[in-house]
C-alpha cells in the first residue's frame, strides 16, 4: 500500500480512528477500576553456592564449573516449581491447598547468575508474601536432605506488596490507545476498500465495462425519468450501429474492443450537449437521447457524429491495424407523447432502412394519421 494512499485513507477514516481509540482507552478504564480484581505479586530471592562444610578446595573449583552448567540451579527452579513441594509446604502450615487455588507460583533463573527468582500472585499481598518464603523454606530444606555439595538459601525474603502489578490504569489505558488507533486504522482502510467495492459494483450496475456508456436497462431507466419530469417534452432516440467491425468483432483482442468501444462513447458525448444521454444498446449499437431536440433538428447533428465516427481509427499497440466503423444510423422523435418502446423501436425500424439503402442515416417518417 502506498505512503500517500494511506494517509489518504486516514484522513478520510479519522473519526473511526478518534472513536476507536476513545473506546478503546474508557474500556481500559472500566475494567481496570470496576472490574478487574488487583493482583499481588511477593517475590523472594535464592542464591545457590557449593556447601563450603563438604567440599574440600580440590573439589570446589569442579563444584562451581558445575553450576557455570546451570544444571544445578535449573534442578533447584523446578523443585520451587513443583507442585508436591507446594502441597506438603501448606500442609505444614496446616492450610488447605484449595484455600489458594487464586495463587500462582513461578521460579525464574536469573541471567548470568546463580540467583532463582520466586514469585506468588494472588489477590492478597500479605497471603502472597506468607506463601512465597514458607514454600521457599520448605523447599530449601527438601534440597538439603538431597544434596549436600551444594546449598541453596535465602538472598532476599519476600514482603508484601503495596501496590498491585495489575491492572495499572494508565499504563493498560495507554496500551489501549495504541490498540484502538490500529483498529481504528484497519476499519478506516476496510471501509474504504468496502466502499470502493460497492461503488464498483454499482458503476457496474449503470454503466457499461467495455465501452464506459450507460448501460441498455439504465438508458431506458433515465428516459422514462426524463419523460415523467416532462411528460410533453420532445426528445429524438437514435440507434447507432457499428457496421464495419461486425465481422472482426469476435477475434479482437479484448483490449482493443475496449479500445474502439470506448473512443466511440467519448466521440457521442463530446458532440451531444451535456444533458444528452449515451447508452449500450447491444454489442455493437449505440444509443443517443437528444433532449428537446425533434427529429428535423437533430438530422445535422448525427449526420455530422456519423463522418466522425466513419473516420479510420488507430489504436494503441496496433498503429498498423486501421479500424473503419461505418456506422449506420436511425432515429426517431417523440412529439405525441408515445411510449419510449414505441420510439425506439422506430429508431430500430429507422436503422433497418439505413443498413439496407445506400442513405446510411435516416429518421423514421411513417406516422399515423400523417
Amino acid at each position: 500500500m502506498e505512503i500517500r494512499f494511506f494517509f489518504k485513507v486516514i484522513q478520510r477514516g479519522w473519526w473511526m480512528i478518534l472513536i476507536s481509540a476513545l473506546l478503546a482507552v474508557n474500556f481500559s478504564l472500566i475494567y481496570s477500576y470496576y472490574i478487574a480484581k488487583p493482583e499481588y505479586e511477593a517475590v523472594a530471592r535464592f542464591i545457590v553456592s557449593p556447601n563450603l562444610q563438604n567440599t574440600d578446595s580440590r573439589d570446589m573449583v569442579n563444584s562451581l564449573e558445575a553450576l557455570d552448567k546451570r544444571s544445578i540451579i535449573a534442578t533447584y527452579a523446578e523443585v520451587l516449581n513443583s507442585y508436591q513441594i507446594t502441597n506438603e509446604a501448606l500442609q505444614m502450615l496446616r492450610k488447605n491447598p484449595a484455600e489458594f487455588v487464586e495463587y500462582t507460583t513461578s521460579a525464574t533463573l536469573l541471567p548470568d547468575a546463580n540467583i532463582i527468582r520466586y514469585s506468588v500472585q494472588g489477590p492478597d499481598p500479605e497471603v502472597a508474601a506468607m506463601l512465597a518464603n514458607n514454600i521457599g523454606q520448605y523447599a530449601i530444606d527438601y534440597v538439603r536432605k538431597l544434596y549436600i555439595v551444594y546449598n541453596i538459601d535465602f538472598l532476599d525474603k519476600a514482603t508484601a506488596p503495596e501496590e498491585p502489578y495489575k491492572p495499572r490504569p494508565l499504563q493498560d489505558a495507554l496500551l489501549a490507545l495504541l490498540v484502538g488507533i490500529v483498529i481504528g486504522m484497519g476499519l478506516a482502510i476496510f471501509r474504504d476498500q468496502l466502499s470502493g467495492t460497492l461503488a464498483r459494483v454499482g458503476q457496474r450496475n449503470i454503466v457499461d465495462y467495455e465501452s464506459n456508456a450507460l448501460t441498455r436497462v439504465q438508458f431506458e431507466r433515465r428516459v422514462r425519468e426524463e419523460i415523467s419530469k416532462q411528460p410533453d417534452v420532445v426528445i429524438t432516440l437514435g440507434i447507432i450501429y457499428l457496421n464495419g467491425i461486425q465481422e472482426i468483432y469476435d477475434s479482437l483482442p479484448q483490449m482493443y474492443v475496449n479500445q474502439i468501444l470506448r473512443k466511440v462513447t467519448e466521440t457521442l458525448k463530446y458532440q451531444l450537449r451535456g444533458n444528452d444521454l449515451v447508452g449500450r444498446w447491444s454489442k455493437l449499437q449505440f444509443s443517443v437521447l437528444l433532449l428537446s431536440t425533434d427529429g428535423t433538428a437533430a438530422l445535422s447533428r448525427l449526420e455530422r457524429i456519423r463522418e466522425i465516427l466513419d473516420q479510420p481509427m488507430t489504436l494503441e499497440g496496433a498503429e498498423e491495424l486501421s479500424i473503419h466503423l461505418d456506422p449506420r444510423i436511425g432515429f426517431a422523435d417523440r412529439q405525441g407523447g408515445e411510449a419510449v418502446s414505441v420510439t425506439s423501436n422506430q429508431a430500430e425500424n429507422a436503422l433497418d432502412v439505413s443498413m439496407a439503402s445506400d442513405v446510411k442515416v435516416n429518421m423514421y417518417k411513417v406516422r399515423p394519421f400523417g
